[in-house]
C-alpha cells in the first residue's frame, strides 16, 4: 500500500497519539491543555480516564487484552512506576516500586503480568511485573525497552540497547530464554512493533526517519516484506494492529512554525 491508501482516523479531541486496542475500545495519548491524559474512543464517544493536568503521561499506556483494566508509567518523587486501573479510569493504584521503569509496557494475555523495561538495584534490564503484587522477575541481563508480549503468551519482543540512533530487535520466552530472530535494526524514540492478534506474524516500523514503512515478519519462516510505501515526512511513533488484524492504526505528528512580524508602536 501506499500514501492513497491512508486515510485520518477523525477523534473528537484535537489530536491523538499512540493507540491501543482493548476490549474497552480504543486507547490514546491527548491533551485538553499541559500535559498529555489517557483518553478511551469506544461507540463514538471519547472519555478521559486518566487527566494530563494531575501528572503528564509520556508513553503508550500497556492495555490487558483479557481484562478491562490499563497500566500507565507515572513518575511521583523522581521514580517512574507502573500503575494499574480500570478502563474507566477508576480503582488507580501502584504495582511493586522496585523497578524504576522506562520505556513503554505490554500485559501478558492471561492479564497476570506486565513486561517493562528499566532498573532495579543491580541495573538495567527487562522484567516482568505481577499485577496482583509480588516481586517483579528479571527476563534480560541487558537494556530492553518497548516489550510487546504475544496473543500466544510465549514470546516477548523488545528493543535492545540504542547504538546510533536504531536498536536492535530482540526476544525472550516468557522465562526469559533468548528466543532468535533475524537482524532487524529499529529507529529509536517509538514503539515499533505489534503482533497481528493470532501471534504468528509480527508487524514492525523501519525506515528513514521521519517517516518509517511498516513491515510484517513472518515467526515462523522467519521471512519478511514490506507493507507500505509510504511518502509522508511527519513523524511516525508508534501504532497497533486491530483487533480483527485487518489494519493498521498509527500515529503521525507535524511539526509546524512560523516566523511573523509584529510592528511595535512606538
Amino acid at each position: 500500500m501506499d500514501e492513497r491508501d491512508v486515510k485520518p482516523v477523525v477523534m473528537p479531541t484535537v489530536r491523538a497519539l499512540a493507540p491501543r486496542f482493548g476490549s474497552g475500545g480504543l486507547f490514546y495519548l491527548s491533551s485538553l491543555g499541559g500535559g498529555d491524559g489517557l483518553w478511551r474512543y469506544q461507540d463514538d464517544h471519547a472519555l478521559e480516564i486518566w487527566k494530563g493536568t494531575e501528572r503528564a503521561l509520556f508513553e503508550p499506556a500497556a492495555v490487558s487484552p483479557s481484562a478491562r483494566r490499563v497500566a500507565i508509567a507515572l513518575r511521583p518523587g523522581g521514580k517512574t512506576r507502573l500503575n494499574v486501573m480500570s478502563d474507566d479510569g477508576t480503582g488507580l493504584r501502584p504495582l511493586n516500586d522496585a523497578i524504576d521503569v522506562l520505556g513503554s509496557a505490554s500485559g501478558s494475555p492471561g492479564g497476570k503480568w506486565i513486561a517493562t523495561g528499566g532498573s532495579d538495584v543491580t541495573g538495567t534490564g527487562l522484567f516482568k511485573v505481577p499485577i496482583d503484587g509480588g516481586t517483579p522477575v528479571r527476563l534480560t541481563g541487558l537494556p530492553g525497552l518497548d516489550p510487546v508480549w504475544s496473543p500466544r503468551g510465549n514470546l516477548i519482543i523488545y528493543a535492545g540497547p540504542i547504538v546510533a540512533a536504531e536498536s536492535s530487535l530482540l526476544a525472550v520466552s516468557a522465562d526469559g530464554a533468548p528466543v532468535e530472530l533475524p537482524p532487524i535494526r529499529l529507529r529509536g524514540q517509538g514503539e515499533r512493533c505489534r503482533f497481528l492478534p493470532d501471534g504468528k506474524a509480527l508487524v514492525f516500523m523501519q525506515g528513514e526517519w521521519p517517516s518509517q514503512d511498516f513491515w510484517l515478519l513472518d515467526l515462523a519462516s522467519k521471512t519478511r516484506r514490506p507493507l507500505t510505501r509510504l511518502m509522508n515526512k511527519g513523524v511516525m511513533r508508534t501504532f497497533d494492529v486491530t483487533p480483527d488484524g485487518k489494519e493498521i492504526v498509527f500515529d503521525r505528528l507535524r511539526e509546524n512554525g512560523d516566523i511573523v512580524l509584529i510592528d511595535r508602536k512606538q
